[in-house]
């Protein structure tokens, strides 16, 4: 314990404390909780980021200063300290609270969770959102609501990565302006005036993600308020920003109620450019006057107080959360979630934050519990459950059962057996009528279709002589064409690869396979809403979407018919079930799968000798398993377990009566 007795090297000059700051912080993570709760009118609040960015490096380089001022230099060592035992004790007890959940079934749905707590505690998650969720799995799970309870880590990793660099780098800027008798505001704003210029060159190049995420991007606006700090301690900030600090906060909540929520400014580079509003804000709260006053009420400095752990905690409880599991939605929903992470964000401030920042530990030993306290999170991390989405449940049989290419293209005939006509189809247990041959079946859609198919794959490779099936899905399409996706945390845009599918595919597929019956399946991407060109926000149920549903399912089915398959089924697909997948958009609504139904109810009565329709949905109802987690674990798509039991029991000798009715 002599270690730990060891006085700490001498503390800079305190900063005067300033209540408005507080108050600041307070608006700042305000706008932030209702951008992420989806409160209209707060598509931009994520501006409040970018003042948090501002203002550490204005409180951060404030302290440096002093410290440089008093002693000549900058003891790195005891500013690592300090940021650890500020920052790390509430992060640690954020993620050691996901890894605990996380074992009781928490975000099971979630994919890569145990890598994004390694990512969180590392301080490395913004490079992890730019490299790391590229696969089909991490695109579904984060358009139907499955997102990260750890995302909100990225902008925590820009902070902590700054400030492992910016000590030694103030010392040695520093350095320069005492030999070259130049002052710090010139100094320091060469830096970040290249930081401002450079964010809309990434953007330009690397893209939108790049200038939102990267840490090269958003340095920008740290180093403006490194700019303020310097200019205060040298000049002191000027009076005219005293007037100019109120429309300052008018511009800041302009910003946050206009700016898109997945395009714009943001995306485009110039929140570092921008971020001199908040300088001037800053600044004029440095002379006393009504806005000073007003930012200094008790609320609100009670809040900015705590404004870390209620970042750090709200969006774990947030996604945990939610309308599915309580109910309850609208003001209902945002009361409690706001109540829980205040009870939790203050319980974390007394009991652990407060009492840790208060310790007098030397920099080595606070440093070493810090390392210590990270290897142990990355260590419980193991225990995390590795989720991944599970589409393409026919392992090896998909090799097994796949139809065999150029086969001569012998006429399918019944040889015992009667079989069964659509209207007889809604029985729990089907029996298919032995045939000549193998019946060709061919799987296509969206990645409900990959699930579904591989479950009649490993029917096909345990019976043969009864059946071929190819699948040839595409996760991530549907038939609808022409819109872009609107979901609460912004548009997707549909990839061209979609178009493709239909136009081209489709009918490839058809013409190298010969299929005695072809099998359509789609499900989330043609019921969540959709912008078309000239139109909002469009649900299923609207006209202008409805009509685009008829069109897309009717080029597909003629498309495959005009490439010479004999028969065609579409699968009514069974509804969403939000309690397993807790969406953040109407999904599982019956009416809008009900519009799917309809659609391929009208095909099958125009074609009524070559389109029929499996009513998928009638039959996991009618076998007890629309609730059955095990079923569907993410609420969309079947399990390998599942899938097969559907083929076996009822699909796969359905699609054998399919295949060979009429003939």
């Amino acid at each position: 314990m002599e270690t730990l007795a060891r006085p700490a090297p001498p503390r800079p000059e305190r900063f005067a404390y300033q209540p408005a700051l507080d108050g600041v912080r307070a608006l700042a993570v305000s706008v932030v909780l209702l951008f992420h709760a989806d409160v209209p009118g707060f598509g931009g609040g994520y501006v409040g980021v970018s003042v948090f960015f501002t203002l550490s490096g204005f409180l951060i380089t404030s302290l440096l200063i002093r410290e440089h001022r008093a002693e000549g230099r900058v003891h790195a060592g005891a500013f690592y300290a300090r940021r650890a035992r500020r920052l790390l004790p509430a992060s640690a007890l954020c993620l050691l609270g996901v890894i605990v959940l996380s074992g009781f079934g928490a975000w099971d749905q979630v994919t890569h969770l145990r890598r994004d707590v390694w990512a969180a505690a590392l301080q490395v998650f913004n490079w992890l959102r730019l490299t790391g969720n590229s696969s089909y799995g991490d695109l579904f799970a984060q358009s139907a609501g499955q997102v990260s309870p750890l995302e909100h880590y990225w902008s925590l990793a820009i902070e902590e990565q700054f400030y492992w660099v910016w000590p030694l780098a103030f010392a040695g800027l520093a350095g320069i302006a005492l030999r070259a008798r130049r002052s710090m505001v010139l100094v320091l704003g060469v830096p970040a005036l290249v930081a401002v210029a450079i964010a809309p060159v990434i953007a330009a190049v690397w893209g939108p993600e790049a200038a939102y995420w990267s840490t090269f991007a958003r340095v920008g606006e740290i180093l403006t308020g490194a700019v303020a700090a310097a200019v205060v301690a040298e000049r002191g900030a000027p009076r005219w920003t005293r007037h100019a600090a109120p429309g300052c906060l008018v511009l800041i909540g302009l910003a946050v109620v206009f700016f898109p929520s997945t395009s714009g400014p943001a995306y485009e580079g110039w929140l570092p450019a921008l971020s001199v509003v908040t300088v001037v804000l800053l600044l004029g709260l440095q002379h006393d006057g009504p806005l000073r006053h007003g930012l200094s009420l008790g609320p609100l400095v009670a809040l900015g107080t705590i404004s870390y752990g209620v970042y750090l905690f709200h969006w774990p409880i947030f996604t945990l959360v939610d309308e599915a599991r309580i109910h309850q939605g609208g003001a209902v929903l945002l009361a409690v979630r706001l109540g829980l992470t205040l009870v939790v964000a203050v319980a974390s401030y007394r009991l652990l934050e407060r009492p840790v920042r208060r310790l007098r530990w030397a920099p080595r030993p606070t440093l070493v519990a810090g390392g210590v306290l990270t290897v142990a999170i990355v260590v419980l991390a193991l225990t995390v459950p590795n989720t991944s989405l599970t589409i393409d449940t026919a392992g090896a049989a998909a090799d097994e059962a796949a139809i065999t290419p150029g086969a001569p293209a012998t006429a399918l005939s019944v040889t015992s057996g009667t079989p069964v006509a659509p209207d007889g189809w809604k029985q729990a247990a089907l029996a298919a009528p032995a045939t000549n041959r193998p019946v060709r079946i061919l799987v296509l859609g969206d990645s409900t279709a990959k699930a579904t198919g591989g479950g009649l794959a490993r029917w096909a490779a345990a019976n043969p002589d009864v059946a071929q099936v190819t699948i040839a899905g595409q996760a991530g399409c549907g038939f609808v064409q022409g819109g872009t996706r609107v979901f609460p945390q912004g548009d997707q845009e549909i990839s061209p690869e979609c178009d493709q599918y239909v136009d081209e595919v489709l009918a490839q597929q058809v013409t190298e396979l010969q299929p005695d019956v072809v099998v359509f399946q789609t499900t989330a991407w043609d019921v969540i809403n959709q912008r078309f060109p000239g139109t909002g926000p469009e649900a299923p149920t609207d006209p202008e979407y409805r009509r685009r549903i008829e069109a897309g399912l009717a080029k597909a089915t003629d498309a495959v018919l005009g490439a010479g398959a004999p028969q065609v089924v579409w699968i009514a697909e069974p509804t969403v079930n939000p309690i397993w997948n807790p969406v953040h958009s109407p999904q599982e609504e019956p009416e809008r799968h009900a519009v799917l139904h309809d659609t391929m109810a009208g095909l099958a009565a125009e074609h009524p000798d070559q389109v029929a329709v499996a009513d998928l949905a009638w039959w996991v109802d009618d076998a007890g398993l629309a609730e059955d987690h095990p079923t569907r674990p993410d609420g969309v798509h079947f399990s390998p377990e599942a899938a097969e039991r559907v083929a076996t029991d009822w699909l796969g000798p359905l699609l054998v009566n399919a295949a060979v009715r009429g003939r």
